[in-house]
């Protein structure tokens, strides 16, 4: 924010020289708060550089916790001999195994039933002979009295009741039907029944009240109201996709593919802080120059670069396919991962460890920087606020002074351009005087 000076409209010869000074004055009073907007300003890119920073610091946190996670789990990958049957996933499971899906007998489906007859308008044709109707939804029963016997007064207090059913107005060339879909897969009882009290005439059709799931798991029959099926065994989820007499094979195995996957990840978030770092050091530092936060991540850069550990044949990250050039910077070769061998695997899952301990421990390190509550490059951007505030009320301090004593300078600048004026106006008046005696005296002008 700069101060424009006023503009100063004179009335002598030196109006212009006043303008001149009014600027001038205005000019060296705006250097101290310039120097402090110059320095507000780099505030300013230092909280957005380090915000860049916690974030890639935070990317290289997950990325590690991530890693020692898949070894913690030893890689497990889950697979379907036939993902058309069932798929799986593995959500928790830390041991390799297998189970068999010996047959699907049927798939969960919610109960959906309409109206027997067709109503030909939905806003005035009775749909009870009663006025009162029991909707039964499983095991429980919902009698309603019809306040407006129609279609749609039936429809909106079913919908008003949370009872788990849906019900809506089918609009065909044979008349309106009243449609009930159950909102949960499995089988039920789905009826409305007319006078429940006297005739207890069902108003639905009766085809479709359901299925549960049932399968064979290791010879062994499961009921169920849904296909995704999370209860059974432990740390796997599989979903039924349909009937099937075949025999389906779960397997959980260790996968190199995935701790590779985790490798190429970790590479990619360590070179994005590590770019980030390199720009803050050296001739060409920028802003965070000798800040804390970036030597700090430079410790634990090198910690994650030098880690060594392990009793097994994988001592090192080399041992992986992760190296590092002469510039710091990270290279995955997942070659060197594909050819280790079952036992190399398993010493690969020791060396890494798991998201608080080993190499994937270190993901510890980068969240007391990356932290956005308490991390140490939060605490650095709130001082930044404070200090930002503080210089912020210190210029608006200085403006409101140089405004204030621009105001009283061009005053008296304006008094003085007067004065100018009027003595102007007297040099004329005798300069006009000392012609006339002149040529009273002389017979000439004296500027002639």
């Amino acid at each position: 924010m700069s101060i424009a000076p006023l503009t100063f409209t004179g009335v002598s010869t030196y109006s212009s020289d006043f303008q001149s000074i009014l600027n001038r004055a205005v000019q060296i009073a705006q250097i101290p708060v310039t120097a402090l907007q110059n320095r507000d300003s780099n505030l300013v890119q230092e909280k957005t550089l380090l915000a860049s920073l916690g974030s890639a610091a935070g990317d290289l946190s997950s990325s590690l916790a991530a890693l020692g996670t898949a070894a913690a789990n030893k890689s497990l990958a889950a697979t379907s001999s036939d993902s058309t049957v069932v798929t799986v996933s593995n959500t928790g499971a830390t041991n390799p195994t297998s189970y068999t899906i010996d047959s699907v007998t049927s798939i969960a489906a919610a109960a959906a039933e309409r109206s027997l007859t067709g109503y030909a308008d939905s806003s005035a044709t009775p749909v009870s002979s009663t006025g009162t109707v029991d909707l039964v939804v499983g095991s429980a029963h919902h009698v309603l009295s019809l306040a407006n016997n129609n279609l749609v007064s039936l429809r909106d207090q079913i919908n008003g009741l949370g009872a788990g059913v849906t019900a809506s107005i089918l609009t065909t060339g044979n008349g309106n039907y009243l449609s009930l879909a159950a909102n949960d897969a499995g089988a039920t009882t789905l009826k409305l029944v007319d006078d429940p009290a006297g005739a207890a005439t069902n108003l639905l059709t009766s085809t479709n009240q359901g299925t549960d799931a049932v399968f064979s798991l290791n010879g062994i029959t499961v009921t169920q109201k849904n296909n995704t099926v999370n209860s059974v065994i432990p740390g796997l989820t599989f979903t039924l996709q349909k009937e099937s007499t075949t025999a389906v094979k779960l397997n959980l195995a260790s996968s190199s593919g995935q701790l590779s996957s985790a490798l190429s990840s970790f590479v990619g978030s360590y070179n994005a802080l590590q770019s980030q770092l390199r720009a803050q050091v050296g001739a060409g530092a920028g802003l965070l120059s000798g800040d804390t936060a970036v030597s700090g991540l430079q410790n634990v850069l090198r910690q994650i670069s030098s880690y060594s550990g392990g009793s097994g044949s994988i001592k090192s990250l080399t041992d992986l396919g992760v190296t590092f050039d002469t510039a710091g910077k990270a290279s995955f070769d997942p070659n060197a991962l594909n050819s280790l061998s079952g036992s190399q695997l398993n010493n690969a899952f020791s060396f890494l460890g798991s998201a608080t301990a080993g190499f994937g421990g270190l993901s510890q390190s980068l969240s007391q920087f990356s932290d956005p509550i308490g991390g140490l490059i939060k605490i650095e951007q709130d001082g930044i606020d404070s200090t930002d505030k503080h210089i912020q009320s210190q210029i608006t301090t200085l403006t409101d002074r140089i405004n204030a004593k621009q105001t009283v300078l061009s005053q008296q600048l304006a008094l003085a351009d007067t004065l100018a004026a009027q003595l102007e106006s007297q040099q004329k008046s005798v300069t006009a005087s000392l012609q006339g005696l002149n040529l009273v005296l002389y017979g000439k002008s004296t500027t002639q």
